[in-house]
C-alpha cells in the first residue's frame, strides 16, 4: 500500500499511534515494547513514536499534558535498530493498528 500512495505523494497516517483510549497500557507494558523502551533510555511511548516515524507513516499523538507533549516530541536523538523495527511491525496490536490515507 505505502508503494502505491508513494507515487501519488500520500503517505499512511497511523491512527491512535500509542494504541488508542483504553489501550494505551496494553501498548506501554508489552515486554517487547518495554525492553526496547529500557535499551533506548526511553518510554514506551516514545519508542512507539520512534517507529512509526521510521516506518514512514504519519503519527499525531493527542495531549493535553504538557510533560506528555515534550516526552512525545523527544523521539529524534535516537534510531531503533532494524531488528527492533522489524520485531515491533510483527506485533499484533501493532500491524493491526487502524491507518487512513492523508494526500
Amino acid at each position: 500500500m505505502k508503494e502505491h500512495l508513494k507515487q501519488y505523494g500520500a503517505v499512511l497516517e497511523s491512527w491512535f499511534p500509542l494504541g488508542g483510549r483504553g489501550h494505551k497500557q496494553e501498548l506501554f507494558n508489552d515486554p517487547t515494547i518495554s525492553s526496547i523502551a529500557a535499551a533506548h533510555g526511553k518510554t514506551s511511548a516514545q519508542v512507539l513514536l520512534r517507529w512509526h516515524l521510521q516506518a514512514g507513516n504519519i503519527a499525531i499523538p493527542g495531549s493535553s499534558n504538557e510533560a506528555h507533549i515534550q516526552e512525545n516530541f523527544e523521539i529524534f536523538d535516537f534510531e531503533l535498530t532494524d531488528a527492533e523495527m522489524q520485531q515491533i511491525a510483527a506485533m499484533d496490536q501493532i500491524s493491526h493498528t487502524k491507518e487512513i490515507v492523508r494526500p
